[in-house]
């Protein structure tokens, strides 16, 4: 090979060299690119689970502190956690806001499962005996029984809102007064109660 010759191919086989260099060179840069945006990627999605996991780690303190609340509660009283137990449940059944329900039984009997009124009404919800004995089969050895009582109060409850077509304070009313119109502040302090303010009403 002629000296000219051989130096062409030395500088054409650099220049080749170069090239796949300079290639690889850009390959290798798109793939540190692209290596990066999926670190930065994945630190955002790693960001964001560490955010969730910070919110699931306050939710679960805040549960372990309320069921220690509620456990104490429970402990220190049992008679008016077994009445919120069952306000709750036969609320639901009945279809009331247990605040509501609540709001009535302190005002009714300020949660004294054992009151008895001079106009002979029984228990929490202060159901008249004379008045409903017959209409709804009561067992008067039974009126002062949570469930029993806040039953039977919830069935009248439930009748005066269908007379009074959805009407919450008529019902109230007529809960009470009957259909003497007596008392005509009972449900004004149903509705100051505090209780209440919690109650939807809709």
């Amino acid at each position: 090979m002629n000296p000219p010759l051989k130096k062409h191919g030395i500088l054409l086989f650099f220049m080749l060299l170069s090239g796949l260099s300079l290639k690889y060179a850009v390959v290798l840069a798109a793939r540190q690119a692209e290596n990066q945006k999926t670190i930065l990627s994945l630190q955002t999605t790693v960001d964001k689970l560490n955010d969730k996991l910070n919110i699931h780690r306050e939710a679960m303190a805040n549960t372990d502190f309320y069921r220690f609340q509620e456990n104490i509660f429970r402990l220190q009283k049992p008679g008016f956690t077994k009445i919120t137990n069952s306000v709750f449940t036969l609320s639901r059944k009945h279809g009331f806001d247990p605040y509501l329900v609540m709001a009535i039984i302190f005002v009714e009997s300020s949660f004294n499962r054992h009151a008895v009124s001079r106009a002979g009404a029984y228990g929490l919800m202060q159901v008249n005996y004379p008045v409903w004995k017959n209409e709804l089969n009561i067992d008067r050895k039974k009126l002062t029984q949570i469930d029993y009582n806040i039953g039977l109060g919830l069935t009248i409850l439930k009748g005066y809102l269908q007379e009074t077509k959805g009407d919450m304070i008529k019902a109230l009313i007529l809960y009470n007064n009957g259909y003497k119109y007596t008392n005509t502040h009972y449900h004004e302090k149903v509705i100051a109660s505090n209780f209440y303010q919690y109650a939807d009403i809709g």
